[in-house]
């Protein structure tokens, strides 16, 4: 073999194993792009589910703003749902309670929003007729998002 023999192999293996490093280098990024958006996703669902469960059997909405609810579930217990600086809470207590303190849902929600409907499909004038609630949840990390909307109607309306 001669010199320029084996400076040819060095290089067309150098070729190989550069080719083979960005193949590696592209996996390991859309495994972690996958990774992050089905978090997100599953943060965002997970969410969604316990709020929405929690609604349906709802007897009475006793605040009905756009971005937080208050009302009693169908155990008589109050419950809360709102945002505090990109994170989820619940609070579900026999006292009223407040939008200070509660179990933490999920972490990097950008929106979170309400829209209460009477019978008819168009939006409630009040609290008490509402007779279902419409949730809109965003959720973002990393330039990945998840924005799911679900529509509850009251069991007990």
């Amino acid at each position: 073999m001669t010199l320029t023999e084996l400076l040819v192999a060095v290089f067309v293996g150098l070729l190989v194993l550069a080719g083979v490093h960005r193949i590696f280098v592209a996996g390991l990024t859309t495994q972690n792009t996958t990774s992050i958006q089905s978090e997100v996703n599953r943060k965002a669902q997970i969410a969604v589910d316990n709020i929405v469960s929690k609604l349906r059997g709802s007897s009475e909405i006793e605040d009905a703003s756009a971005n937080r609810i208050w009302f009693l579930d169908q155990e008589g217990l109050n419950c809360r749902f709102w945002v505090d600086e990109g994170t989820l809470y619940r609070y579900c207590g026999e006292d009223a309670g407040s939008y200070n303190s509660g179990e933490r849902l999920a972490s990097d929600v950008t929106q979170l929003q309400f829209e209460y409907l009477d019978r008819e499909g168009q939006p409630a004038a009040t609290a008490e007729a509402a007779y279902s609630v419409v949730v809109l949840l965003q959720v973002e990390q990393s330039a990945h998002k998840a924005r799911l909307r679900s529509a509850v109607r009251l069991r007990n309306k």
